[in-house]
């Protein structure tokens, strides 16, 4: 187990604490937040063993964001994309022209931006920032029956190792 405090200016903002399954295949990171003018907001993530053998060294894998990101809303209208993702508690309302949009909701980072643009009449392409600096890059694809919508996602420094949800219609 793994314990770590973060303070500014002498005040605590965030505890972290990771746990290591007694097997070595499950890692669990638990995160509370401290903000001065809200609530104390807790998280969990767990994560799979994709590789390494020995304590917490090694590639893992977040099992709950497909879990969290399951269900999409979205409306497009002609100035924003409106995505609501209800499980993550994650809102984004972002200008079409790739201008940074504040990514909202409980358990979203601060500094972390989503930015979108047009690029053809069923997809558009998507930048999440944390800080300014880009995380991850991809697109979205409608289907040509308009059933399906295809979200594509890598980390720029790994373009190849692409991630993919594939949502339907309702």
């Amino acid at each position: 187990m793994l314990d770590v405090t973060q303070k500014e200016n002498g005040v605590k903002t965030r505890s972290t604490r990771d746990e290591l399954s007694t097997d070595g295949t499950a890692f669990t990171t638990t995160v509370t937040e401290f903000r001065p003018n809200g609530p104390v907001i807790t998280s969990q993530i767990v994560f799979s063993r994709l590789s390494g053998s020995d304590g917490f060294t090694g590639q893992w894998l977040d099992t709950s964001y497909l879990q969290q990101h399951a269900d999409m809303t979205l409306r497009l209208d002609n100035q924003a994309l409106h995505i609501d993702y209800s499980g993550a508690d994650q809102h984004i309302d972002a200008p079409l022209d790739g201008v940074d949009a504040t990514l909202r909701g409980t358990h979203v980072l601060d500094g972390t931006t989503y930015a979108v643009r047009l690029a053809g009449r069923r997809e558009l392409l998507h930048l999440i920032k944390r800080n300014g600096k880009v995380f991850t890059q991809g697109s979205l694809k409608l289907s040509n029956d308009g059933r399906t919508i295809v979200d594509t996602w890598w980390s720029s420094d790994k373009p190849a190792a692409k991630a993919t949800l594939v949502y339907e219609k309702k």
